[in-house]
């Protein structure tokens, strides 16, 4: 693991609402310069209430966002009403953005896609859903995100991704901890 020490800070536009990201979008800019990342197309795994996906938009010109809108994050099961249309008012001002309301695990059996510029992943916060999705995340784009590696289970999924798919991981220890695996 790299301590990913950013050297330029941005203020992207964001949807007001409660975010454990605090002021990880002001490094976006700072890692999709860095790593040269491509601009096209985005996806997230893990919406919640939106401010992420509202910060990655800024960046990107499609951003798709995939949740259940109903997960508590402390069970394994769907235990709320949704609130997809909730969320999509909030992101309206984001005409980029496209929510798809369904499990990681649907999505990612029916994704046309083949490659994303950048994947950010920030699901419930144990090791074998969180690694299914960064698995498959690796292979489908060469910058993944990982939000709270503050989390043992979560920084155990970025050490054995990296590991086993040769990717560089830079960890940002603030704000939860964001995991950045690149492509070497």
């Amino acid at each position: 693991m790299i301590l990913y020490n950013p050297k330029i800070r941005d203020y992207p536009r964001l949807v007001k609402v409660r975010s454990a990201w605090g002021k990880i979008p002001e490094i976006l800019q700072d890692i999709i310069m860095r790593f040269n990342i491509k601009t096209d197309v985005a996806l997230e795994f893990g919406v919640e209430q939106g401010r992420s996906t509202s910060a990655i938009a800024n960046y990107f010109k499609r951003v798709i966002g995939v949740d259940t809108f109903c997960y508590n994050i402390t069970s394994m099961e769907d235990s709320k009403p949704s609130n997809f249309y909730d969320v999509l008012k909030i992101l309206r001002r984001f005409y980029n953005i496209q929510l798809i309301e369904t499990r990681f695990e649907e999505f990612i059996k029916h994704d046309i896609y083949e490659k994303y510029d950048l994947i950010h992943v920030d699901l419930i916060h144990y090791y074998k859903p969180t690694y299914l999705c960064g698995e498959w995340s690796v292979q489908h784009s060469d910058c993944v995100l990982f939000h709270d590696t503050d989390m043992p289970e979560i920084m155990k999924v970025c050490e054995d991704l990296s590991g086993k798919y040769n990717f560089e991981f830079y960890n940002y220890p603030h704000y939860g901890g964001l995991g950045i695996l690149i492509k070497k």
